[in-house]
């Protein structure tokens, strides 16, 4: 593992691209409706049921990440909360993905989710298989 001299993050590769921002969660979160800030904690704790994590502030999001970022939150909606999953393949065999985008050799998987019953089942499975992926790479 690499700390960043700048900023303290720890990444897994030494000198690994990222923004050195001041940027807080709570800037996130920062005006957002109570629907909002709910799906958002709801999300993080449906997580912290797969495993540890340390949250990445971004510019424009917040990343979560064990060896590298295995889910990223971009947007925070006035009733609803924009996440997306970097997969190892397309998993198009399912309605809980909105959008799939391929970057490079990752292939992100978008969701939306609008209520704590949105992350159901089928979410979690796909929310372990990125967190999985995670732990893949860190042994790498």
């Amino acid at each position: 593992m690499w700390t960043c001299p700048t900023c303290t993050q720890s990444f897994l590769r030494t000198n690994q691209s990222h923004s050195c921002l001041e940027k807080t969660e709570a800037d996130f979160l920062r005006g957002k409706s109570a629907v909002t800030v709910d799906l958002y904690h709801h999300f993080l704790a449906q997580y912290r049921t797969i495993g540890d994590f340390k949250i990445h502030p971004a510019k424009t999001m917040i990343s979560l990440a064990k060896n590298t970022r295995f889910c990223s939150i971009f947007q925070f909606g006035r009733n609803f909360l924009d996440v997306y999953l970097p997969l190892d393949r397309v998993y198009d065999n399912t309605l809980c993905f909105h959008k799939i985008g391929q970057l490079d050799k990752q292939i992100n998987h978008f969701l939306r989710f609008y209520d704590v019953e949105d992350i159901n089942e089928e979410v979690l499975h796909y929310m372990r298989l990125a967190y999985a992926l995670d732990a893949e790479r860190g042994r790498k």
